[in-house]
């Protein structure tokens, strides 16, 4: 685990490529509780400008089962 990962609890990370434009990264993280949650973040890149557009989904341990 880098220094970047364990400043932000980061317990396990994965990233998938999805075509040219889109990129998907599940993350694992613990909380201060070391209790566990998933983010995942899709990251797509502005067709006629520069950058990325960001969207995030927040996964806590009491809607694992449910998701």
């Amino acid at each position: 685990m880098d220094q970047r990962e364990s400043n932000n609890n980061g317990v396990y990370s994965h990233k998938i490529r999805a075509g040219k434009r889109r990129t998907y990264f599940f993350d694992v993280r613990s909380t201060k509780f070391d209790d566990f949650y998933i983010t995942i973040t899709e990251s797509k890149k502005k067709f006629n400008q520069d950058g990325y557009e960001r969207h995030k989904i927040f996964l806590y341990k009491e809607d694992f089962n449910k998701f």
